[in-house]
C-alpha cells in the first residue's frame, strides 16, 4: 500500500513538473497592442489601437488571436463609434482572428535573452472574409515563461479584401473628408506567458 502511495506521488510530481513544457502560451492583454494606421485628405496620418486582444500558442505552436473589434480607441469617441457601426459593423461581426503555425522545435529551443527573426504566414479572418497574411516578427523570449512577439516592420490590410470600403466611404462622407486611404498599415506587439 505505502509502496503504491509512493509510485502515485512520484508520478504526480512527475507530470506536475512537465506541464509549463506542454502548457500553452496565453497572450497578457496587458502588455500586448494591436496599431494600425488611417490616413486622411492624403497627407494626415493618425495611430489606432484595439484595447481587447485574446489567444494563445497552444502545444503544437498553433497561434491564436482574437480582437475585440469593439474595443477600437482611435481617442475620439465619436469616430470609435462610427468606425464600430459602419466599418466594423460589429452588430455582425464582433471580432477578427489570426491563426498561424509557428515551429515548436524553434519555440522551445529559445532560451531567455535570445531574438528570433520570422516571416509568419497565416490567415486573417476579418468581416466576414479570410485571407493569406503574411507578417515579418520578432520573437524575443524575455524569461523562461514569458516572450514577446512584435511586427519588425508594418503588414498591411486592404479594404477592398475585407469588403469595408463602404464603411470607409461612409466615414468620409459624415466626418466631410475628401479622401481615406483604403490600404492600413498594420502593427502589433504582444506578450504570451505560460
Amino acid at each position: 500500500m505505502r509502496q503504491t502511495a509512493l509510485i502515485l506521488i512520484t508520478l504526480l510530481i512527475s507530470v506536475v513538473t512537465s506541464l509549463p513544457v506542454l502548457a500553452a502560451w496565453q497572450l497578457d492583454n496587458d502588455k500586448s497592442r494591436l496599431t494600425f494606421m488611417s490616413v486622411k485628405k492624403a497627407t494626415i496620418a493618425e495611430n489606432h489601437h484595439f484595447s481587447k486582444l485574446e489567444g494563445h500558442i497552444d502545444a503544437n505552436a498553433q497561434v491564436n488571436i482574437n480582437v475585440d473589434l469593439a474595443s477600437v480607441n482611435t481617442n475620439i469617441a465619436i469616430r470609435d463609434e462610427r468606425m464600430k457601426q459602419f466599418v466594423f459593423e460589429t452588430d455582425k461581426y464582433a471580432s477578427a482572428t489570426f491563426n498561424a503555425q509557428l515551429d515548436n522545435a524553434m519555440l522551445e529551443a529559445l532560451k531567455a535573452g535570445d531574438i528570433k527573426q520570422l516571416t509568419v504566414d497565416g490567415q486573417l479572418d476579418f468581416h466576414g472574409q479570410k485571407q493569406a497574411i503574411s507578417m515579418h516578427v520578432n520573437v524575443i523570449k524575455l524569461a523562461e515563461n514569458k516572450i514577446l512577439v512584435h511586427t519588425s516592420q508594418p503588414f498591411f490590410i486592404k479594404a477592398d479584401a475585407f469588403g469595408v470600403v463602404a464603411g470607409i466611404n461612409k466615414l468620409k462622407e459624415l466626418a466631410a473628408l475628401p479622401s481615406i486611404d483604403y490600404v492600413v498599415p498594420v502593427s502589433f506587439s504582444v506578450t504570451f506567458v505560460r
